[in-house]
């Protein structure tokens, strides 16, 4: 399987790492980002995520808040 965007079979552009998407995301792109990397629609993810500030409550949002903080923002050569 070759890389989707550099199309090597081994690579090391970063199109494989967790990013925080700032042009996908809506407040800080951890959802998009992570969406991105786990192959599943972000929008998806968003409603996960709200489910989940109703069931547990602000444990969610620190989480997410943490992960904004933590993860790295997509480099602009990986756009297309």
């Amino acid at each position: 399987m070759s890389c989707y965007y550099c199309d090597r079979r081994s690579c090391d552009c970063g199109a494989n790492r967790l990013y925080k998407d700032k042009i996908g995301g809506m407040i800080s792109g951890v959802f998009s980002g992570l969406g991105e990397f786990l192959g599943i629609n972000k929008t998806f993810l968003r409603i996960l995520g709200i489910l989940g500030i109703f069931m547990t409550g602000p444990i969610v949002i620190l989480i997410y808040f943490i992960a904004a903080l933590v993860m790295a923002e997509k480099p602009l050569r990986l756009y297309q």
